[in-house]
């Protein structure tokens, strides 16, 4: 190197960045960085102590014709960085975030990237520094065009596959790639239970109508293509306990029962064929009691074989997918919405080889695996709420290995769910979009102690997903969660749902369910999240944090430090606090906590009832004491805690708002909703008012992305 050419080496702290050889390294060591982070880092460096926008970083790294979610590609791009540094983006020593701006790194930078034979003398210090910069910066723009030429392949472009009226749902490929049968529901389904008829049909890649197969009454769904491409085996409802496992011909006519099953209503893959033809692997269990478990079901004679025996805790295994070697059976198991995919060896008898291996640790919802041909990764869907799911893929290393950490694929956004992957590459995948608004009811009060409904009026709306209205204690404002902006995010509008701003930035999955602190400083989202109610930087918290007592002491979490998860209330502030956590139930805490107006009592969900999405509602002493069972059934998260009495839906199917009078016992209707509910509710401190969530509608299609690799 000559004396006037610039180092490619770049040193702050005890690390220094190798620009030419895209390497981080502490005192020497080389740290694992990848190259969007490195990225990033490299401009960052080039502008020390200036504020680079997030609208420069995009215009850098992701070019304008290429398909990415920036919001979440950036973020997980600034988190790799921030981890391989050491920093905190609470306490930053090398970036600070400056929210929905951009980032400055404020560390020291070495200006040695400047070598020069000509010594600097006092009065040219600050020549040299500027010079020093601006050489730097020329350095980081040579780099960031070398490696230009690096950079990934194009994107996945995913097209519609059906645009028809109705839900399409369950895709499954035929053996040759060119067809898939899916299930279309007509009258469709609101939330998360289907109302109308599914049935079964086949479209042909390229062609413009699909050709329905099944016309039966019942509803038919979970369609899956034999090895041989000659028959779809799908499910059909029987009874509300019962389905039946059917075989027809791919040309349709000619179905044929093989045997029944227990009904599970959860999205698919429901059926998934063992590649020798004889035997498909499906969920059921033998009797009520037991878990729903999977099972080898014998398409000729309808002999049945249990391959798992989950724990008998309300787990429950199904969305079963067989390997192309037929060696394994990768599965989804779960618990309370929560789950993770598993994968079961088999012999060369089908008969389980040891007890299943878990292959995710992400403690949300995951399900859905689809394996890529050669056996050698998969493709899932997860998230933190069932309701906004996204797709994944994960590779692995062999059985025994463990596999790697699992990538999200961006160009399939929110909503994709129940993905199909052909043997030629194709990957197919439905895609749910659903729009829910915030209603406001008012709530009158007359002699009677039931109060009655006055008008209704649509209060907080957009085109997405609006839900989870959380009313400050002063009654003036209004936080909720919308992915209105691209990504779910909380938001705060004033009590007449105006002035509606983000407050929080956190571009990652689904988030909700804001709590507001007693003085209005604060809000709680998403179980682990605090920002305050003005925005600015989120702090992560430990634990499921399900909001503050009435007078502020206190935050209740759910926490299974006591070796099961019960509710706990921990003393707030966090620091500086001599008071100790408590805990208040011993029996099995719930979720969505809230206290008593008067401070008495906690009230939460305990999610003890089968049907799905279905509840009961319980109370404990705020210190601990009788737990006990107060309404047997309230849908989603649909009630609220007034003066004297609770606000719930009990039923999502001719939903109704009802009331209950703690000191009677008795309920009562107070009105009928208009269409579904959704998630939210929330009375106003003054009784005046009540914020509910419901459906405006949605839909499903299926989406094609060709030459997946």
């Amino acid at each position: 190197m000559s004396a006037t050419e610039p180092s490619s080496t770049v040193r702050f702290g005890l690390f220094e960045a190798d620009l030419a050889a895209g390497e981080l390294r502490k005192r020497g060591r080389k740290i694992e960085l990848q190259d969007q982070p490195f990225h990033v880092l490299a401009l960052l460096l080039g502008r020390p102590q200036e504020v680079v926008t997030r609208e420069e970083l995009r215009q850098a790294l992701w070019p304008a014709d290429t398909f990415v979610e920036f919001d979440e590609s950036l973020n997980k791009a600034v988190q790799k960085l921030r981890q391989a540094l050491g920093d905190s983006a609470d306490n930053p020593r090398f970036i600070e975030t400056l929210p929905r701006k951009g980032y400055r790194f404020i560390a020291p930078v070495d200006a040695g990237a400047v070598q020069t034979v000509v010594p600097i003398r006092p009065h040219r210090l600050l020549l040299a520094g500027v010079a020093s910069v601006l050489v730097l910066a020329g350095v980081v723009a040579v780099w960031l065009s070398q490696r230009s030429g690096k950079t990934a392949a194009e994107p996945p472009m995913p097209i519609p596959l059906t645009t028809d009226p109705g839900d399409e749902w369950n895709p499954s490929f035929s053996p040759d790639g060119n067809q898939v049968a899916f299930a279309r529901y007509g009258d469709i389904h609101h939330g998360d239970i289907f109302l109308g008829q599914g049935d079964i049909y086949i479209k042909l890649i390229g062609a413009s109508e699909p050709l329905r197969l099944t016309t039966d009454p019942a509803n038919d769904y979970g369609p899956a293509w034999s090895p041989d491409g000659r028959s779809i085996a799908f499910l059909r409802d029987l009874t509300a306990e019962r389905s039946g496992v059917f075989l027809m011909p791919a040309i349709g006519g000619g179905e044929r029962k093989v045997a029944e099953v227990h009904r599970l209503d959860v999205w698919g893959p429901h059926l998934s064929w063992h590649p020798g033809g004889r035997w498909v692997v499906v969920s059921d269990k033998n009797s009520a009691g037991d878990p729903q478990a999977l099972f080898l079901l014998s398409v000729e004679t309808g002999e049945k074989r249990r391959l798992t025996l989950p724990p008998r805790d309300g787990t429950e295994d199904y969305n079963p997918a067989v390997s192309p070697d037929g060696r394994r059976v990768m599965f989804a198991r779960c618990k309370a919405g929560l789950g993770d995919l598993y994968a079961l060896e088999l012999s060369d008898d089908l008969s389980p080889r040891g007890e299943p291996k878990r292959l995710t640790f992400e403690n949300r919802y995951t399900a859905g695996p689809a394996w890529w041909p050669d056996g050698r990764s998969v493709v899932f869907i997860s998230s933190a709420s069932v309701h906004i799911t996204s797709l994944w893929r994960m590779a692995l290393r062999g059985f025994g290995g463990r596999p790697d950490k699992p990538e999200r694929l961006a160009f399939a956004g929110e909503g994709a769910r129940e993905a199909a992957v052909s043997r030629q590459g194709r990957l197919v995948y439905a895609n749910l979009v659903i729009d829910a608004d915030i209603w406001r009811m008012e709530l009158k009060h007359g002699p009677s102690r039931t109060p009655t409904a006055g008008s209704n009026v649509k209060l907080i709306s957009s085109t997405r997903l609006d839900h989870t209205p959380a009313y400050s204690q002063d009654g003036r404002r209004i936080a909720f969660a919308s992915n209105r902006s691209g990504s779910h995010e909380i938001w705060v509008c004033s009590s007449d749902g105006s002035h509606a701003v983000q407050v929080s930035s956190f571009g990652g999955p689904y988030i909700a369910d804001p709590r507001w602190s007693p003085d209005g400083e604060w809000i709680i989202f998403g179980g682990s999240h605090l920002i305050r109610s003005d925005g600015g930087p989120t702090e992560r918290l430990t634990g499921d944090v399900q909001g503050w007592s009435r007078d502020g002491r206190w935050l209740y979490i759910i926490s299974n430090r006591s070796g099961e998860p019960q509710i706990w209330k921990t003393p707030w502030p966090l620091t500086g606090n001599n008071r100790q956590p408590r805990q208040i139930t011993k029996k099995g805490g719930g979720y969505f906590v809230r206290e008593s107006l008067d401070g008495r009592f906690v009230y939460y969900l305990k999610g003890d009832l089968p049907s799905f999405a279905l509840s009961s509602l319980w109370k404990v002493p705020v210190d601990g004491g009788e737990e006990s069972r107060v309404i047997g059934a309230v849908y989603a998260d649909n009630y609220a805690v007034a003066d004297h009495g609770i606000y719930f839906i009990p039923n999502p199917q001719n939903a109704a708002l009802h009331f209950l009078d703690l000191a009677s016992g008795k309920v009562a209707k107070v009105a009928s909703l208009d269409t579904y509910p959704a998630y939210g509710f929330s009375v106003s401190p003054d009784g005046r008012w009540l914020l509910y969530t419901q459906y405006a509608g949605q839909g499903s299609d299926l989406m094609l992305v060709e030459n997946f690799r």
